[in-house]
């Protein structure tokens, strides 16, 4: 990294950075313990009355915010003048040092190692990638081929790390373009609700989002850029659906069907990996009448940009998705009525709409160090957190409605938002504040839908969906409502995970018919039966209480490499977990999530099946996660070889 610019742009930078950040910057570049002294220490990282979102500026006094700045210039002018260097990435010890001091609190030492790699001071890569380059360069991978299902986050992360190692792998992809979940939904106000300095690879750092909750056409992009980078456009096959993958036992391979064009083709393929995640298969209500609607009619995920209008215009459902669409939609309606299935919490949040200051955006793109402090400090703030408020305390006395003490703190505050946010609407809070615990459900991030519910041409309507006629939806109260558009915000079939592919494993076993209603997986990736099959955004790996969905996939990406890595190097045919290592594995996840709020009896919730078991969430923090995915057992595996196995 260089470090361009006169003194002026310096100057106008320093003006916009975090100050806890850049006093750890100073600390790495100078050697220099003055930086991480009782003088500079910042104040507690406390959320502000009635804000999820805690505030890490440090709390420091305008003259000593000064004095920091100044001597910062001093110093980056003398790095971008040649005159000093910038110093030594910190060591494991110095970095848990800093992270404890610019925090104030304790730190786990495995959370900084963990954070050692998400800001790639140590490169995790060094586990597998060594080991595997060899093995191609031996030629033990001169004959394998991994498919990549899907063209999304999580396949491009994988194909990113394959072609770097130079393994020959193929993507199939369905759509006509990469991104998944950021190209297939394309509603108003469509965006992410975790800060987007973390929602990025660790690989692949982006320095220049425009706000700090990028909206669906900025992530689209940055996906299409890693794309590019990486030049994995080059191994993808658009307009390809899946549609069976069955294991030839004799083989050892995957052999792979698919459409394209209306044409049906096979390829064989010797490791498979799912990228396809939980999230791609709309879910249509079963509601009676439903087909009879004569306007318009479509799902959130299959947005269709008409004018609404003069439009009276229906939305089922108040889960993210209705949340982020009800305010522009509203914008553009006559009139808007929301039918509320189950009411979700939601959480004020700071600077969703504020722009990343020109300041921060230089920051991260030219002073040394701040890229890797900024993100993690703010996996540290956004992450684990709150982790503590999820976790059933058995001597709580109102387990009805929260789990602990911080739980249902956090309850009254957000029941006070809900208030605050309807304003002349009070009638409506009883039908806003779930009965379930914070947390049971992921925290919907705020773009000003109370005030929208509040609007006189918007209307909330939960006495409960009837039936659907030709011109509108009558409620269970007898009440018709007339609408003209009728928008599906009513998620996805999340529980059918990797459908509607047929998965056929040994003995011809069906994947489907095995998991039930109950899938599940040895740390979300690996099913016994299954050999060589690998699921990203598997069972239990989507998180609740904070974090990015591209950390989790990362943790299993960099697993998953491990379990390629001892395929090649040591002539291995297939990896098929053990039977007794996933039941035991999996009876742990279930374990620990009925002690959790999104476990909790009250929760009605996708995360569930019908036995009330948690198939799609994460039982652990992050730290936890990567944890558990972190180094390959190969004793948890059968290797198998041609004509035999262990």
């Amino acid at each position: 990294m260089t470090l361009p610019g006169t003194n002026e742009t310096l100057r106008e930078a320093l003006q916009d950075v975090n100050t806890p950040n850049l006093l750890l910057v100073l600390a790495t570049i100078t050697g220099d313990d003055k930086w991480l002294s009782e003088r500079y220490a910042p104040a507690p990282i406390e959320a502000p009355e009635g804000s999820l979102f805690p505030d890490d500026s440090g709390g420091y006094s305008a003259e000593l915010t000064s004095e920091v700045r100044e001597q910062a210039m001093s110093i980056l002018a003398e790095v971008r003048d040649g005159q000093r260097s910038v110093g030594q990435a910190p060591s494991l010890t110095r970095f848990h040092q800093m992270l404890a001091f610019s925090t104030g609190e304790d730190v786990e030492l495995e959370t900084a190692e963990m954070l050692m790699e998400e800001t790639r001071f140590k490169n995790r890569d060094s586990q597998w990638l060594p080991t595997l380059e060899s093995a191609v360069r031996d030629g033990q991978a001169t004959d394998f081929r991994v498919l990549i299902v899907g063209a999304g986050m999580s396949g491009l992360g994988t194909a990113a790390k394959l072609k770097e190692a130079g393994i020959a792998f193929t993507i199939l992809e369905k759509n006509d373009a990469v991104g998944g979940t950021w190209y297939e939904n394309r509603y108003p106000d469509c965006g992410v609700d975790t800060p987007n300095h973390f929602y990025s690879y660790s690989f692949h750092r982006n320095p220049n989002w425009s706000g700090y909750f990028s909206k669906r056409d900025e992530l689209h992009a940055y996906f299409e850029q890693c794309a590019d980078e990486f030049n994995i456009r080059e191994h993808i096959q658009f307009g390809c659906s899946v549609t069976q993958m069955a294991y030839d036992e004799q083989l050892n391979t995957w052999s792979v069907s698919y459409s394209r064009g209306g044409e049906q083709q096979t390829e064989t393929f010797n490791a498979v990996v799912s990228a396809v995640g939980q999230l791609n298969q709309p879910s249509i209500p079963n509601i009676e009448g439903l087909s009879s609607f004569q306007g318009a009619m479509w799902h959130s995920a299959r947005w269709r940009d008409e004018d609404l209008a003069g439009k009276r215009v229906g939305v089922i459902g108040t889960g993210c998705s209705c949340v982020q669409l009800l305010p522009k939609t509203a914008d553009r309606a006559q009139h808007t009525s929301v039918f509320q299935r189950t009411p979700h919490w939601v959480a004020p949040a700071r600077d969703y709409y504020k722009p990343v200051e020109p300041g921060l955006i230089w920051a991260l793109n030219h002073i040394p160090y701040y890229a890797e402090f900024h993100r993690a400090r703010m996996i540290l703030i956004f992450g684990d957190r709150s982790w503590p408020a999820v976790v059933v305390d058995p001597a709580w006395k109102d387990q009805s409605v929260s789990v602990n003490e911080a739980n249902h703190v956090m309850r009254e505050v957000l029941i006070d938002f809900v208030k605050t946010g309807l304003g002349p609407k009070q009638d409506y809070v009883p039908h806003c504040v779930p009965d379930f615990p914070v947390w049971g459900k992921r925290l919907i991030v705020d773009n000003g839908w109370y005030e929208t519910l509040a609007r006189d041409d918007v209307s909330l309507v939960a006495d409960g969906i009837a039936r659907i006629t030709e011109t509108g939806i009558e409620t269970n109260s007898g009440d018709h409502h007339s609408i003209d558009v009728l928008i599906l915000a009513t998620g996805f079939k999340s529980n059918e995970m990797l459908s509607p592919m047929q998965v056929l494993g040994l003995g011809g076993q069906d994947l489907a018919a095995v998991w039930g209603d109950a899938a599940n997986a040895y740390k979300g990736t690996s099913m016994p039966g299954f050999p060589n099959l690998f699921c990203l955004y598997g069972p239990n790996t989507n998180i609740v209480h904070g974090g990015s969905i591209i950390y989790q996939i990362e943790c299993q990406i960099h697993y998953v490499m491990q379990c390629l890595t001892l395929l090649v190097s040591n002539e291995i045919n297939a990896l098929d977990v053990r039977e007794e290592i996933n039941d035991q594995y999996n009876k742990e996840v279930q374990a620990i999530s009925g002690q959790l709020a999104w476990g909790h009896p009250s929760v009605e919730s996708w995360y569930k099946n019908q036995s009330g078991q948690v198939i799609n969430n994460s039982p652990f923090s992050l730290q936890k996660f990567w944890a558990v995915t972190h180094d390959l057992e190969p004793t948890d595996y059968r290797l198998l070889r041609s004509g035999s196995n262990s």
